[in-house]
């Protein structure tokens, strides 16, 4: 990011809040404080995490996807750790409802590491295809990787969806 001559610290702030707000519209002034609030903390803690490892500096929205990954970890660690009853905060109906939902997409970071204990299992029924089908073809697999849990043809879609 250039540092721009006259621009002051809340000017800084503001721009770099500005490209991956959590912020949403609401008619309850409070929620956009705390809305505001949690942007600027984590503009905060991305400057500080920069000034603490300066050989690794990583970008805004990669550090946003790791604060978001630690913390869905953390929340799938506790209800997996209780048998999704020690999570009295939360419905019972709403925690099975989320966790029996497919995943809309396999993230980066277990998709392409250890590539190699990535192996195909063979599944009881057909699936579609996560990377050849499309709503105008369906191509349908019994095959799916163990760890990313999706369903890929043997050739040659196993091996293009791990590159």
């Amino acid at each position: 990011m250039s540092t721009r001559r006259g621009w002051g610290g809340v000017d800084r702030l503001d721009e770099r809040r500005g490209r991956y707000s959590v912020s949403r519209r609401s008619r309850r002034w409070w929620l956009r404080i705390f809305y505001f609030l949690v942007d600027c903390c984590v503009v905060d803690a991305h400057i500080l995490y920069n000034s603490v490892h300066p050989g690794e500096t990583i970008t805004m929205l990669e550090f946003r996807q790791q604060v978001f990954r630690g913390l869905v970890a953390d929340y799938r660690a506790c209800c997996r750790r209780s048998n999704l009853s020690g999570c009295a905060w939360i419905r019972r109906r709403s925690i099975h409802a989320a966790l029996s939902r497919k995943p809309k997409g396999v993230p980066e970071d277990i998709r392409m590491r250890a590539v190699g204990v990535h192996m195909p299992v063979k599944l009881p029924n057909f699936r579609r295809c996560r990377l050849c089908s499309t709503r105008t073809r369906n191509k349908r697999s019994r095959i799916a990787c163990n760890t990313c849990q999706v369903a890929l043809c043997v050739t040659p879609c196993f091996a293009d969806f791990h590159k």
